[in-house]
């Protein structure tokens, strides 16, 4: 017997958790190496004195627990105690009660732990956790304004861009044209939210001309019904100026409005070509221009390239369909 208490008390010694005992009246009798370092006092300190610990605001919870291994069931819970220093530690506790050959109460002991670091773990954890929640609601939003807003705003510039044709010129025309640029303008601005919204500080570049280009002929392709093959050949980003770049994605979507209205095409062909002038050729396989309400749209691209210093024409290929050359100077 006295071997054992001599190995118990050894453990009790050296473990790296910190041991107290109690006598019923919750007076320290034990306070091992760990419990020193843990909680700030030495063992002579506390010995034979009451555990003043326990912060006032936790003192209750502290005897409901009491309450509940004195009924005989051992508790583990998380809370705080108040070191010698007056700082309050986090702790992970297990309260026992020691009993005698009786069944009767003779103190209690408690095992502690310091959890300071797991918290702190969790609570980065959370932190992260959340950050990529907001980065995935971020990059959702931005998705779908990318995926469903712009094209919807490129559809309804499509849509007035073919009211615009119907017009004949004069103010009504002038107006329709510049709601067409506000919606540009808005859609240029969208790309700027979509960029924030990634998570990114620094101005948003001004999207390339092929993707720009690319991305309108995308949106029309349910109006269409079928994709049309594109073809970029030179330099297109470097020869097109922002001016350029406006004038020549208005006459695509004028373009691709006209077939997917009139033209009854299965296949059609866009080629955009940079060699000191810059040049849009679109070809189809539909029933060509002699179909009535499609002349004032091409008098609006030609006075876009007009415009530009550049040439228009557009013709019935003789193999059928239609076919439309938009051709402006590289330096215009």
């Amino acid at each position: 017997m006295e071997q054992t208490n001599a190995q118990l008390a050894a453990i009790v010694r050296s473990s790296g958790e910190a041991m107290v005992s109690m006598t019923p009246d919750l007076v320290i009798t034990t306070w091992n190496a760990a419990a020193e370092r843990l909680f700030g006092y030495a063992a002579a300190e506390v010995i034979g004195h009451e555990t003043t610990m326990i912060p006032d605001e936790l003192r209750g919870r502290f005897e409901e627990i009491l309450k509940l291994v004195r009924a005989g069931s051992d508790q583990s819970y998380e809370t705080r105690r108040r070191r010698k220093d007056g700082t309050l530690l986090n702790i992970a506790v297990t309260l026992s009660a020691i009993r005698d050959s009786s069944g009767a109460i003779t103190g209690y002991c408690t095992v502690s732990r310091d959890i300071t670091e797991r918290l702190r773990a969790e609570a980065e954890l959370a932190v992260a956790r959340a950050e990529c929640d907001v980065r995935a609601d971020r990059d959702r939003i931005a998705d779908d304004l990318r995926d469903r807003v712009i094209q919807r705003v490129y559809a309804a510039g499509l849509t007035l861009q073919g009211i615009a044709a119907r017009t004949g010129g004069g103010e009504v025309t002038a107006r329709i044209e510049e709601v067409i640029t506000e919606l540009d303008t808005s859609i240029a601005e969208l790309r700027g939210a979509i960029f924030r919204l990634y998570g990114r500080t620094e101005a948003p570049p001004t999207p390339r001309l092929r993707d720009r280009f690319l991305e309108l002929v995308t949106s029309m392709v349910d109006a269409l019904g079928f994709t049309p093959a594109v073809t970029f050949t030179g330099p297109i980003d470097e020869v097109a100026s922002e001016e350029m770049a406006t004038h020549l994605l208005a006459v695509t979507r004028e373009t691709l409005s006209n077939m997917a209205r009139h033209a009854r095409a299965s296949a059609a062909e866009l080629t955009l070509t940079a060699d000191g002038d810059l040049t849009l050729l679109a070809t189809d396989n539909g029933v060509g221009l002699g179909v009535p309400g499609r002349r004032s749209g091409l008098l609006n691209m030609r006075w876009r390239a007009e415009t530009l210093g550049g040439t228009f024409s557009a013709s019935t290929a003789s193999g059928g369909g239609t076919r439309v050359e938009w051709r402006i100077p590289a330096g215009g």
